[in-house]
């Protein structure tokens, strides 16, 4: 729908025929297309989406229905996208003419305007309303701009007006003029009603001041925001007066540098106020898109707005110990990444500058989304939480334990006896990125020197590969070194296979060390106290584990 150009086709409708909006409608056009004392044709003028492509849909009342009965306009049914409506709106008048039998000359008398032959409160009383069944519920005739009212008809020139004030003011005491009119000196000019009726089409709005031109227009972007833009231009074709509300004002600035249709303003070839409008809707739709990016975060985090900012968010994180971390996101920049300032606690625990995350280094504008970035800042925050509260349970366990969280490694020392060595367990833990949700991989460090001992290390090794194999997130290290630990205690205390005491039952000695009451099976090399070996080959002949 070419709005302009219904624009030009309403004024030079309404400078031959009286003819108003419907309900403030460009596209809607109700009035008279021919007058008599008795009897008012009322016509309406309805424009599609597809005009001027195709010629607008003609509503004809009763009395024309009534009058013509069935027929045919040429200028409608030959209608191009360069043809006049006011040609169409010509031929049917002059069909009504033929059909009263009227001649030419008495019908232009009859069709003078009923403003210059009688008063304004005739007029009223004669007013003739539109049928109300035409239109939708809330339709109510007295919003009509009425031609006695040249104030309020947006179509009025400079020459109509001259012409009415004339005849309205002959008789004051009988028809006095509106009080308003009177006051203001002069009435509002066709350029400023044009403007005023183009706003109108599109957005609400009031006047602040006494003047027409001085309004508030309240420019609605979501269903949450809704703000009232200030303009002046009581003195158009010069440069309008806007001012945004603060909250706008942080967003974009000095309107006169970031609108182009104010910054290249021109009084000789001056812009639409609504194209204005239109240029500042455009550059506030991202506020669409960010309340949508806003309501993805307030889903999944505990947060709250931050005053005066329509893209800032204060997150609440909550982790390991219901403990709280703290953070804010502003989406100004969006579709770009947004900008995170972290507390410097925060920024202790994920160890990590935001620039250097993955979410941000590979951000896609119009793809990535800011909540991708607050999870895997709660994803670390979860992560080193889980990774202190483990360290915290191995400590209490375990003496010599340090970790280096930029490189996500844990080392764990343990001591245990082989027979009758002494021996240090050096253990290494990588966390990989994703832990725990993914299995950490541990070796032993100084492994060279279980050669000698090749069963414990055996052991080892058994124990990582049972432990991992049933690994879940659920799963924690002290489990796993709890089951080292009595792997190395199996091993390193050195106990006789038949009795599985250290001391032996009959002379008290240790089963290793000096003095010692020791004997092994030479066939597996299983350890026995010597009066435990010699009792059971005395009562069996063999050895008790390997019987041979």
């Amino acid at each position: 729908m070419d709005r302009q150009r219904i624009l030009r086709e309403a004024q030079k409708i309404s400078k031959q025929f009286s003819f108003w909006m419907v309900s403030g409608d460009i596209s809607h056009l109700y009035g008279y297309v021919y007058e008599t004392p008795e009897k008012k044709y009322e016509l309406e003028i309805k424009f599609n989406e597809e005009f001027p492509n195709t010629p607008p849909q003609l509503i004809y009342h009763n009395d024309i229905n009534e009058l013509l009965g069935t027929f045919q306009l040429n200028f409608l049914n030959n209608w191009t996208p360069k043809s006049d409506v006011v040609d169409i709106v010509h031929e049917l008048k002059e069909a009504i003419e033929k059909a009263l039998d009227i001649p030419k000359m008495i019908s232009e008398k009859i069709m003078i305007p009923i403003e210059e032959e009688h008063d304004t409160s005739a007029e009223k009383e004669e007013f003739l309303t539109p049928d109300l069944n035409a239109y939708p519920p809330d339709f109510e005739y007295n919003e009509f701009i009425t031609p006695l009212d040249p104030t309020n008809d947006i179509f009025y020139t400079s020459k109509d007006l001259k012409t009415s004030i004339i005849e309205n003011s002959v008789d004051e005491s009988k028809t006095p003029l509106r009080q308003d009119f009177v006051d203001e000196g002069a009435p509002i000019s066709v350029e400023i009603n044009t403007e005023l009726s183009l706003i109108q089409q599109e957005y609400a709005y009031d006047q602040y001041n006494t003047k027409e031109a001085e309004i508030n227009v309240y420019v609605t972007i979501t269903l949450t925001s809704t703000f009232i833009i200030t303009i002046d231009f009581t003195r158009f074709p010069e440069r309008p007066i806007i001012t945004f509300p603060n909250e706008l004002g942080k967003i974009l600035g000095d309107p006169y540098k970031t609108l182009d249709t104010l910054r290249q303003w021109d009084s000789k070839k001056p812009s639409h106020i609504i194209d204005i409008l239109h240029e500042l809707e455009k550059k506030l739709f991202f506020i669409k898109e960010i309340e949508v990016q806003l309501k993805k975060i307030s889903g999944e985090y505990q947060c709250e707005k931050i005053p005066n900012s329509l893209t800032a968010l204060k997150v609440h994180l909550l982790t390991y110990g219901f403990k709280e971390y703290n953070l804010s996101i502003d989406l100004e920049a969006y579709p770009k990444p947004s900008t995170i300032d972290l507390s410097s606690e925060l920024q202790e625990i994920i160890h990590i500058p935001i620039t250097e995350l993955n979410t941000y280094k590979n951000w896609k504008e119009n793809e990535s989304e800011p909540v991708e970035i607050l999870r895997e800042i709660s994803w670390l925050v979860d992560k080193n939480s889980r990774i202190n509260f483990e360290i915290d349970l191995l400590k209490d366990h375990y003496k010599n334990i340090k970790y280096d969280p930029l490189t996500a490694t844990l080392h764990i020392e343990m001591k245990g006896k082989m027979k009758t060595e002494d021996l240090t367990f050096e253990f290494q833990i990588n966390l990989p990125i994703d832990y725990p949700m993914k299995m950490p991989e541990v070796r032993v460090v100084n492994e060279f020197e279980l050669e000698a001992h090749e069963k414990i290390k055996n052991d080892l090794h058994a124990s990582f590969s049972d432990f991992f194999g049933e690994w879940t997130p659920f799963s924690y290290l002290i489990d796993l070194f709890n089951l080292i630990s009595k792997k190395i205690f199996e091993v390193s205390v050195v106990s006789c296979v038949i009795c599985h005491k250290i001391e032996c039952p009959s002379c008290t000695k240790k089963i290793a060390g000096e003095d010692n009451c020791h004997a092994e099976c030479p066939h597996c090399n299983r350890a026995y106290h010597k009066h435990c070996w010699e009792q059971t080959i005395k009562s069996f002949g063999k050895c008790g584990f390997c019987l041979r």
